[in-house]
């Protein structure tokens, strides 16, 4: 039995991690998705100069392969973007060691522990399974965390494809999975996947470049001074419809008359390019999900900020919903935070912690 359980979704947007130790109560860690290659010297004045106590996640540094690499929030002060251009699986070694060393510091867990570690990928980058697992086992044997050693001994690992949770805990239909033809509709902020299976065997899968941060990007280019997290989460909180008032954050001017033709400004911009990405976005789906399909399970904040959109693109197969995951996610770590689409968001990895819980010996021969 392993010390320490981790499910981590690596996500553009947000790092979501769900885990347990010794088999207590799953907590949820979330971080920023920034990483940063940052020198040493900056990093050592940094937390010198700290005021206050930040969470552990808030101020996560890690030391590796000779390197420095700032994870999260703190990296806001060094410039970090999103690098989307990169592999996931890189960058997602980082990340990860950041994770186990921000849970190593909450709960005092002790070198030498031993960890069963989970991960989601895009379809289209998990056969860098085997690469990461083969550079994650050396790299949480000898790392540093904020500066002090650290070694972990993975003694499990397993991948699945992004929408894996879904498949395993999400349905709620009465009928079995291997007597259906499912699609898992992933359309998250870096990109967007289809996962099919049939009749419980996954048969075929799809990854391309075409997550929110392209609607995102569509945007920026139209106005000026936006930061792309931040207009993202405007976009998203202003729905279908454009609520004037959920853009209110992106305003930068101080002058009343200027500050309604700049909100005016955003919303033609965020109309504009909803429908050029809708656009690409529904053919890609078109072309890649099976006519044939029985199920199609959407998820992904992006998926939910076109969930009308989609289910009238796809009218014919039943459209699973996952509201009961949705809802216990919510209970169970969201309940002192406002209803959002945080819950949905967190589903699919959740989906998975509970079946890396309940399978932790079979799961090691399958990865």
């Amino acid at each position: 039995m392993a010390d320490l359980i981790i499910s981590f979704d690596p996500g553009a947007s947000l790092s979501r991690v769900f885990f347990t130790l010794d088999s207590s109560k799953p907590e949820l860690l979330l971080m920023e998705p920034y990483t940063a290659l940052i020198p040493k010297q900056s990093l050592l004045s940094y937390e010198e100069d700290a005021i206050g106590v930040s969470s552990p996640e808030n101020s996560a540094w890690i030391e590796y392969n000779q390197q420095c690499w700032g994870i999260g929030l703190i990296c806001q002060r060094f410039f970090a973007d999103l690098k989307l251009e990169q592999p996931k699986f890189e960058l997602a070694i980082y990340k990860t060691l950041a994770v186990v060393g921000a849970i190593a510091q909450k709960k005092s867990l002790a070198n030498g522990a031993s960890i069963r570690l989970g991960i989601l990928f895009p379809y289209g980058e998990y056969s860098d399974r085997k690469l990461f697992e083969i550079s994650i086992t050396g790299a949480l044997l000898n790392f540093k965390w904020r500066g002090e050693k650290r070694s972990f001994k993975l003694v499990e690992f397993v991948c699945r494809p992004e929408g894996f949770g879904l498949l395993s805990r999400g349905r709620t239909t009465t009928h079995n999975l291997r007597s259906r033809k499912v699609a898992v509709v992933m359309i998250g902020f870096r990109n967007a996947s289809i996962l099919i299976m049939d009749k419980g065997a996954m048969t075929s899968g799809v990854t391309e470049d075409l997550g929110f941060h392209k609607l995102v990007s569509s945007v920026q280019r139209r106005v000026a001074g936006q930061k792309p997290l931040s207009l993202a989460a405007a976009i998203s909180a202003a729905g279908s419809k454009i609520n004037l008032k959920a853009l209110l954050p992106l305003v930068r001017v101080e002058d009343a008359l200027l500050q309604e033709l700049e909100i005016q400004s955003i919303k033609s911009a965020i109309s504009i390019a909803r429908e050029e990405y809708w656009a690409v976005l529904s053919s890609y789906l078109h072309r890649y999900i099976p006519s044939d399909i029985d199920e199609i399970i959407f998820a992904g904040g992006t998926a939910h900020y076109f969930k009308s959109e989609l289910n009238r693109l796809f009218p014919r197969p039943e459209k699973i919903s996952c509201d009961a995951l949705e809802y216990l996610v919510q209970q169970e770590f969201l309940s002192e935070k406002p209803k959002s689409d945080l819950s949905f968001r967190l589903t699919d990895n959740y989906g998975f912690f509970s079946y890396l819980c309940k399978n932790s010996q079979q799961v090691v021969n399958h990865a």
